[in-house]
């Protein structure tokens, strides 16, 4: 990474035992300034504390709103380091055995999304003080969709997760760590159905997330990722990946909004501080996946714009540092329910949903692919190589790159024509050397 000015110190709490560590002068530090006792025993306290769950997650270059987006575009190959001096991301770029356990990526993500899940769990913990049930849901629902992308995001990254905090806490499998975070959206979901969350609460917290259809939107993501998992995608698991991406918006916006104060990481490193770029105007499809010609599929110009043959900044919701970032796209919704349908052999109801992404001349984010309908083989393999595509396409850098890529079964790390740089990241040594627990890393 850069040099950076060294502001403070602080202590973090992880899964391990307290960790000593420093902190980079644009840090959010506390989710508010209130104590703890005062933030458990009072309804305002948890509300500044939900208010902080944001900013925890998405502002900084250390929160998971930066580190997911980029780690998952280097590991398919979609990003190119600009200046070779910001090391962490130039080994990400590189992949394989350069991504070692002090990437401050790779810690930044392990340690921000387990805070993140910490914060979460103290708001769900001590819903009992909140006398008003409409303050009671904004809390449960808002705290249930920052413990689940948090959880998420880890899901997607390394191959166990760690379920509790305390002294050499153990890891469990992915699929663990999935039902934690749908259990939590479920219950929110259900909640949702008859309360409304109050106007005291939609008040405190950040605008910009719609509460209802966010809930929703994440249950089908990771409905859709558990499903893959466990191999029950034509089961209850799939079924309600289709159940719930139906359900989530296409007309509602759900996103992040940052200011001149508060602002968007990826844009600040993107426009601000020209860290990385496009690694060219394929978005990093191999394989006779690209789009060809890149002028003929508007995506490509919307993502990113082109400066010379190896500068290609990032547009959209990487723009500049004011940029707004959705939390889910209509796109993705309707690339689930052909994914699911896909995997179950009901190749009709697959295309409608493909052609809805594949045809649409834009969204509610501007987002238009101008395609033909498919015409490929009526084969589940056929369609899914193509709903991968379309993934790729749709939602550049958003995160979930290295999850579709191992889902979708594309080429491994040192196989013919491997599409990917790594399977999972090496656990960080700010968790190997606190928590004797943590497994050995994870084969390339």
């Amino acid at each position: 990474m850069k040099k950076v000015r060294i502001k403070q110190i602080t202590l973090l709490l992880f899964t391990g035992s307290l960790l000593l560590i420093t902190s980079c002068n644009k840090e959010y530090i506390n989710p508010s300034t209130a104590s703890e006792p005062s933030v458990t025993t009072s309804v305002d306290g948890l509300m500044n504390l939900c208010a902080g769950l944001q900013r925890r997650f998405t502002i900084g270059r250390q929160s998971p709103l930066y580190t997911a987006p980029i780690a998952g575009g280097y590991s398919v190959y979609a990003l190119y380091t600009l200046n070779i001096g910001n090391t962490a991301e130039k080994e990400l770029e590189t992949g394989k055995g350069a991504v070692t356990r002090n990437n401050a990526v790779v810690i930044q993500m392990w340690s921000q999304c387990l805070l993140t899940r910490t914060e979460a769990e103290t708001v769900l913990n001590n819903l009992a003080v909140a006398g008003d049930p409409a303050d009671k849901v904004g809390l449960k629902a808002y705290a249930s969709i920052f413990y689940a992308l948090s959880m998420g995001t880890l899901v997607q990254f390394f191959e166990k997760i760690p379920l509790t905090n305390g002294l050499n806490a153990e890891f469990s499998p992915r699929a663990e760590a999935l039902q934690k975070a749908i259990t939590a959206l479920e219950s929110a979901d259900a909640d949702l159905a008859t309360t409304t969350p109050s106007t005291k609460f939609i008040s405190k917290i950040p605008a910009g997330i719609d509460i209802k259809n966010t809930v929703k939107a994440l249950l089908a993501r990771y409905y859709n990722i558990q499903s893959m998992i466990t191999g029950t995608y034509n089961s209850a698991s799939g079924n309600k990946a289709l159940t719930y991406a139906a359900a989530a918006s296409l007309t509602v916006k759900s996103e992040f909004r940052f200011t001149a104060t508060t602002t968007n990481p990826l844009g600040e490193q993107n426009f601000g501080n020209n860290v990385f770029g496009a690694i060219d105007s394929t978005l990093g499809l191999k394989n006779g996946l690209a789009p060809v010609p890149a002028a003929t599929d508007p995506r490509v110009g919307f993502y990113i714009s082109k400066i010379n043959a190896t500068n290609y900044p990032l547009k959209a919701f990487a723009l500049n540092t004011t940029a707004s970032y959705p939390v889910y796209l209509p796109g993705e919704m309707n690339l689930i329910i052909a994914e699911n349908y896909a995997r179950q052999n009901s190749f009709a109801q697959s295309k409608t949903a493909l052609d809805a992404v594949r045809t649409k001349t834009t969204d509610i984010y501007g987002i238009g692919a101008a395609q033909p309908a498919y015409s490929g083989p009526m084969t589940s393999t056929d369609l899914l190589q193509d709903i991968y595509k379309q993934r790729r396409l749709e939602m550049f850098i958003s995160g979930q790159e290295l999850e579709d890529s191992r889902r979708f079964g594309r080429p491994a790390p040192n196989t013919p024509g491997e599409e990917r740089n790594r399977t999972f990241l090496p656990y960080p040594f700010i968790e190997r050397d606190n928590n004797t627990s943590t497994p050995a890393d994870p084969a390339i």
